[in-house]
């Protein structure tokens, strides 16, 4: 019975060697993203609510998004996940919060939360958008 691996299992370590020299394995860092705003508008116009944007040399994988306003009546709004928008001008009912089963964003890609009010009325709306990122 293997200490490092259930039975059955077989494990391989690949090495590789430049020159004279090993170059270690490297493993990924994982580091939790989570990104919280909140944006207060009146506006007729789309204001961003939260956005992350994935560092340059790394990937991210997004788990999640949340929205929550204090006027669901009046409040409308645009999700922008990789330069595709999910839907916009959508109102809502209740607070608003798909889980996405990994959804992998590569180096520059932005997942964007916005909102907009009816141009007369001040709403607040917050936003988180919930993943991780691998470097």
């Amino acid at each position: 019975m293997a200490r490092d691996a259930p039975d059955g299992v077989l494990i391989i370590e690949i090495g590789i060697t430049l020159g004279q020299e090993v170059v270690p394995p490297s493993s990924l860092t994982d580091l939790a993203v989570l990104a919280l705003a909140r944006l207060t508008t009146s506006s007729a116009s789309y204001g961003t609510v939260v956005s992350y944007t994935v560092p340059a040399n790394n990937a991210a994988v997004l788990k999640g998004l949340e929205i929550i306003c204090s006027n669901y009546t009046l409040g409308q709004f645009r999700v922008t996940i990789a330069g595709v928008v999910k839907f916009t001008d959508k109102y809502l009912q209740a607070p608003f919060n798909p889980a996405f089963p990994d959804v992998n964003l590569k180096a520059g890609d932005v997942v964007l939360i916005e909102a907009k009010s009816d141009g007369a009325t001040s709403i607040n709306v917050d936003g988180a958008i919930e993943g991780k990122q691998v470097s």
